[in-house]
């Protein structure tokens, strides 16, 4: 790269060169300042002087005003202007020149630290309520649990509760259509796994627990010994009763209280 004297002793020489060709009437090409000033810009130092470019911007500014191209004056402005900043920027001192870009990267390091921590927090969510478990109170068939029980009391086998209530509601069925007490107990035995006398207390407790409507039309048909499990049925049935209106106090005592569901 030649040397910055040699480049402005060159670029006033075509400044010259330039009026004198303007003196006799002709228009001088910009080809070769603009080359020099893109040598200049390229040299990167600001020691050039300073009267070089006022000379040649003043000398710009008039060929331009008497030619009407603004355009080349607003170009070479620019490059002037431009030759100036990298001028005094490198007339500052290394130490400033230092400092300035340490904070320009501490700020941008400070940036990038404040989006990482942004993207690694996770949303922030209000934690939720505890569910509070319901209490219900365990359902209870009071007809059921007594025609169980009092079959239990007189020796009959129970398979399940299931398979007693549904023989149980089989006879309230068949004494509907047919309201005889003894074809009733015949109708069990067939169709059970109980004999002639578990048929019979059977029978009798799924009248008292089921279809009492159909007792006044059995009665004369059922023994004394039958008409003693009817008894115990009913017997068994009124405690039933009584523990199942217990169950419903605690449950409305539980609804009483203030927070339960």
């Amino acid at each position: 790269m030649r040397d910055r004297e040699k480049i402005d002793s060159e670029l006033r020489l075509i400044a010259l060169r330039r009026q004198a060709i303007r003196e006799q009437g002709g228009r001088p090409s910009s080809l070769e300042a603009d080359a020099l000033l893109d040598e200049i810009l390229a040299h990167g130092a600001g020691s050039s002087e300073p009267g070089a470019f006022d000379d040649w911007e003043t000398e710009a500014a008039a060929a331009a005003s008497r030619d009407g191209k603004t355009g080349v004056l607003a170009s070479r402005r620019r490059k002037a202007a431009t030759l100036r900043r990298l001028g005094l920027f490198a007339a500052l001192p290394l130490s400033l020149v230092a400092v300035v870009s340490a904070v320009v990267v501490m700020f941008a390091l400070h940036r990038q630290d404040l989006s990482a921590e942004s993207e690694d927090s996770p949303p922030s969510t209000a934690p939720s309520a505890p569910v509070v478990p319901k209490a219900s109170a365990p359902a209870v068939n009071v007809a059921d649990s007594a025609f169980v029980a009092a079959l239990k009391q007189e020796g009959v086998p129970v398979p399940s509760q299931e398979y007693v209530t549904n023989q149980g509601h089989a006879v309230c069925d068949f004494l509907a259509h047919q309201p005889n007490f003894a074809d009733a107990v015949g109708f069990v035995q067939r169709n059970s796994i109980w004999d002639a006398n578990q048929s019979t207390a059977v029978t009798a407790g799924a009248i008292v627990a089921y279809c009492p409507q159909s007792r006044a039309a059995a009665s004369n048909q059922i023994s004394q010994a039958d008409q003693n499990a009817l008894s115990d049925l009913q017997a068994i049935e009124r405690n039933l009763q009584g523990i199942q209106g217990n169950l419903h106090d605690i449950q409305g005592g539980l609804d009483a209280i203030p927070g339960h569901p």
